[in-house]
Formats: C-alpha cells, structure tokens, sequence
C-alpha cells in the first residue's frame, strides 16, 4: 500500500500545481511554479511589475512591449511554454486519476469488507497508484525541461530575468 499513499502524496501535489479557473485560463502556483499563468494560446509569467508573455508561436512581449527574438531565443520561449502547457495537462490529468482512484478505494474497501476480505484492495490500488506515480514523474520532467528554456532564455535575453522564477529548489520540490 506504500504506492497508494505515494500516489495520493502525488495527486496531492498535482492538484497543488494546477488551479483552475475558467476552460482556457490556469494558474500554475505554488512553491514549485509560482506566478505562470496560462490561457488564450499564451503563457504569463509575473515579475514584478511587469508580465513577460510568450505565445504559442514563440512571441516574447514584456511590459507589453514585444521582443525583438532570435531563432534560439524564440526555440527557448517556445520549449518553456510547451512545458507549462505540458504540465498544466499533467496536473489535470493526475488530479482526475487521483479522484477516480480516491473513489474506486472506497467500493473496493466495501466490497471487500461486504466479501469478508478487507486487505484484497491493496494489490488493486498499488497498481493504480503506479500509474499516477509514473504520471508524476513525467510532469517533474517538464519542471526541469522549463528550468532549462527559461535559463536558456535569461543566458542570451538578461531582459527575461524577473521572470525566471524556476530556480533549483523548483526542480527539487518537484522531484521530492
């Protein structure tokens, strides 16, 4: 039962990292990513006064400014919001496995109490909390493949550096 509970610490943190809002519109944040938000074929992070946007296409505006962007720079803005996106996705969808194995936890208990065999629900929920482990582990690498753009982008774009808010500890909250 040790994956069950690692994957309810798991879910935990997904549900952490996405708050929803409307359809098109998330907010990553909380120690881990804080001050993204996403929505409208955009990425908004805050720094400051000013948010630094990055489009879908790789379009850079601060302070509502656009910037001017070479090949590598608007490959890096493009990674950094593929990543985001990526893990919003992730979140979401490791918050719904979370749920639907919280409920299938509680039939699975009753039904084996109801049976006389309270322990059977071990195995099953083992293996789902596997799935969901996995699932984290592929949002904590985007984590680090969004420390890597942004750093990438505040290397040979100083101006991006407010917003350059996933340091070290981001990637090892993740990965905690």
């Amino acid at each position: 039962m040790k994956l069950a509970t690692a994957a309810f610490a798991c879910t935990l943190l997904a549900l952490a990292l996405v708050g929803c809002g409307s359809q098109d519109r998330a907010t990553i944040g909380n120690s881990v990513l804080k001050g993204i938000e996403l929505g409208d074929d955009r990425i908004s992070l805050h720094g400051g006064r000013d948010v630094a946007v990055i489009t879908k296409q790789g379009d850079l505006s601060i302070g509502g400014k656009a910037v001017a962007l070479n090949p590598a720079q608007r490959s890096q803005a493009q990674r950094l919001y593929a990543n985001a996106v990526g893990v919003r996705d992730d979140g979401i969808a490791i918050g719904k496995a979370g749920a639907a194995i919280a409920g299938k936890a509680v039939s699975e208990t009753i039904e084996g109490m109801v049976k006389g065999d309270p322990g059977a629900v071990g195995d099953k929920m083992d293996a789902e909390a596997n799935n969901i482990a996995q699932q984290a582990q592929r949002l904590c690498k985007r984590v680090v493949e969004m420390r890597a753009a942004q750093d990438a982008l505040v290397e040979t774009l100083p101006a991006f550096k407010p917003f350059a808010t996933l340091d070290r500890g981001s990637v090892t909250d993740c990965n905690a």
